[in-house]
């Protein structure tokens, strides 16, 4: 009896030793789930905020990320052409002449070509604020006049609101939100972008300009506010296609006229 005991004590140690190692493995899977630009869960599927129903954004997560689950708005359109109609097949009569052929169908004009469309301007901002300055506003006069060129047919804006490395994370971030808004409310108010087309975020100081990694924290606070300048900015960038324009006519050779006999 005693031997049976040690035996069957043998067999449940070990089954409780396989048990520990399967769950040791399933937790070490699931913290190497690559997240990527959203949160998803241990099946695969994303994570969607309670309140909203939309889907919770990693911190690396950009438009150019954007799912057809997730962000379905900031995807280019599909346009589908419609199917044309199958005509109806008349069996031929017995005993009778074979139909004539038909002429060639005249060739139908295609869909006019287009080129891609990418443009991108920067508004500036004075220190610590969030209205738009003249040069803001001539910046954005400029974009408008290069959109009337084409015209654009547009698929996502998106604007990003900058700050300075000045002051605290909290009161950038809020700050570079507000610059973004004004420059949105500037761009459907003013030049009539369509606001289902507009995206926008605050990213405070998290990109700042190159040239400003020259700005050390050792000059004293006006040179330090000069020097940051071009990080306090909102960035659009507008995508889309305008058609193609058409090739010029080569020029016209001149007629020689012959010598005159003298």
């Amino acid at each position: 009896m005693e031997h049976n005991e040690l035996i069957k004590n043998r067999i449940l140690s070990g089954l409780n030793v396989s048990a520990a190692a399967m769950m040791m493995t399933a937790g070490f899977a699931m913290a190497q789930t690559d997240r990527g630009a959203y949160l998803i869960d241990q099946t695969g599927i994303a994570v969607r905020a309670a309140n909203y129903g939309t889907c919770v954004r990693t911190s690396t997560w950009t438009p150019a990320q954007a799912t057809e689950q997730c962000d379905p708005d900031l995807l280019p359109k599909k346009v589908v052409p419609p199917k044309p109609p199958v005509p109806p097949v008349v069996p031929p009569k017995m005993d009778a002449p074979p139909p004539p052929k038909k002429a060639a169908e005249e060739k139908k004009p295609g869909k006019p070509a287009t080129l891609p469309f990418e443009q991108r301007v920067d508004v500036p901002f004075e220190f610590a604020k969030s209205d738009l300055t003249a040069d803001g506003r001539g910046a954005l006069d400029e974009l408008f006049k290069e959109l009337k060129k084409g015209p654009v047919t547009m698929n996502v804006v998106i604007v990003t609101g900058h700050t300075d490395k000045i002051g605290s994370a909290a009161y950038n971030k809020k700050l570079s939100e507000s610059r973004a808004q004004v420059v949105r409310d500037f761009l459907i108010n003013s030049g009539g972008l369509d606001p289902k087309l507009i995206f926008w975020e605050g990213v405070g100081p998290r990109q700042p300009v190159n040239v400003t990694k020259f700005c050390d924290a050792k000059m004293n606070r006006k040179q330090l506010i000069d020097c940051l300048a071009p990080n306090r900015r909102t960035t659009v960038e507008v995508t889309g296609t305008r058609p193609k324009p058409a090739p010029k006519p080569a020029p016209e050779k001149p007629v020689e006229k012959a010598p005159e006999k003298m």
